[in-house]
């Protein structure tokens, strides 16, 4: 089969379908048959769009709402790590403050 051919076979099964006015056919003929499929595929593909775009705001939100839960749970990690730090460090000051204070005694006591 030559090139052309299989272009133009391709084409004719792509193109869309006449549209059958509806009003004029009767749901028992090929035309009325065909008129309802349309509609009914024309009512489908918008439920289906809806449905696809609900989705997505939903989606959205879910992800929005998401990041904000991680973006405050590191903010309390942040704080928990900088309260454990002044911890540290106020326990670090107690330790030493306690080592001279036993140096002195040491000093005081053993001359």
């Amino acid at each position: 089969m030559s090139e052309e051919k299989t272009k133009k076979k391709v084409t004719a099964a792509t193109k869309p379908m006449k549209k059958v006015a509806a009003e004029r056919v009767n749901p028992s003929t090929v035309n009325g048959k065909k008129a309802l499929y349309q509609k009914t595929a024309a009512e489908f593909q918008s439920a289906a769009a809806e449905m696809l775009q609900s989705g997505v705001r939903e989606m959205q939100a879910g992800v929005h709402d998401m990041q904000l839960g991680i973006k405050e749970q590191i903010n309390k990690y942040k704080e928990g790590a900088a309260a454990f730090q002044s911890g540290v460090a106020d326990l670090l000051s107690s330790i030493v403050k306690q080592v001279k204070e036993n140096q002195e005694y040491i000093k005081k006591f053993y001359g």
